[in-house]
C-alpha cells in the first residue's frame, strides 16, 4: 500500500478515494494508509477538505470513526457494484452518520447564488463528514453511476467509469493495468507454441 503522501486520486468521487485508503480486504497482506491521526489529516489536506492549520490536538477517537465510516462505505459501495439492495442495517448506521455530517456543516452561499454544505476544513472530522455525505449523493444518483471494483491482483479499489463506452476496466492503467498486461505478455511467452503441441 503507498503511503498518504503518495496514494493517488483514482476514483473521481471523494468518497470512493477515502475507501480506496485501503486495499486487499480479506488478504493476509490488506493494505493500509490510514495508520495513525496525522496520516488521516494529510489525506484530508490532499483531498483539499482541510487547511494547513487543521487542529494539530484533534481528538485521537477520530481515526477509529473514520475507519468505522470507511469500512461501512465500503461495504454499501460494494453491494452497489454487484447489484445488490444495502443491508437495512447499513443504510440505517449511513442515515445516523449524514444526520451527524449535517448537524456539523453550514450552509453557504457563492457569489452565482449557488448553495453548498461546507464543514469547519480546521477539525479532523470534517473528513468523515464530507465523504459521508459525498457518499450519499454518489448512491442516490439516477441514474445510478458505473461504479466499479477494479478486478487488480490485490487490489479492489472503487471508481467511477465515465468513459463513453463505460468500458473502464481498471482502477489506473499504468498500475493495475500495466501489471495485468505484464501478466498476460508473460504467460504467453512461456506457453508452448501450438507446434510444439503435435
Amino acid at each position: 500500500m503507498q503511503s498518504v503522501s503518495a496514494i493517488p486520486f483514482v476514483a473521481g468521487n471523494v468518497a470512493l478515494d477515502f475507501v480506496n485508503t485501503a486495499e486487499q480486504r480479506g488478504h493476509p497482506q490488506a493494505g493500509e494508509a490510514l495508520h495513525t491521526v496525522d496520516d488521516l489529516r494529510l489525506w484530508g489536506k490532499r483531498v483539499g477538505v482541510l487547511s494547513d492549520g487543521a487542529d494539530s490536538d484533534a481528538d485521537a477517537m477520530e481515526l477509529p470513526a473514520a475507519l468505522e465510516a470507511r469500512e461501512l462505505l465500503y461495504k454499501l459501495f460494494l453491494a452497489r457494484a454487484r447489484g445488490e439492495p444495502a443491508a437495512d442495517a447499513d443504510l440505517s448506521r449511513l442515515s445516523g452518520l449524514a444526520s451527524r455530517a449535517y448537524q456539523a456543516a453550514r450552509l453557504d452561499q457563492e457569489p452565482n447564488g449557488r448553495l453548498r454544505w461546507s464543514w469547519d476544513p480546521a477539525r479532523l472530522a470534517t473528513v468523515r463528514h464530507v465523504a459521508i455525505v459525498a457518499a450519499v449523493e454518489l448512491l442516490g444518483q439516477n441514474p445510478a453511476a458505473r461504479l466499479k471494483q477494479c478486478p487488480g491482483d490485490h487490489c479492489g479499489w472503487f471508481f467511477l467509469d465515465t468513459t463513453k463506452r463505460g468500458n473502464r476496466r481498471w482502477c489506473s492503467m499504468s498500475e493495475c493495468g500495466q501489471e495485468a498486461k505484464t501478466v498476460r505478455r508473460r504467460a504467453r511467452s512461456t506457453s508452448p507454441a501450438s507446434s510444439d503441441l503435435f
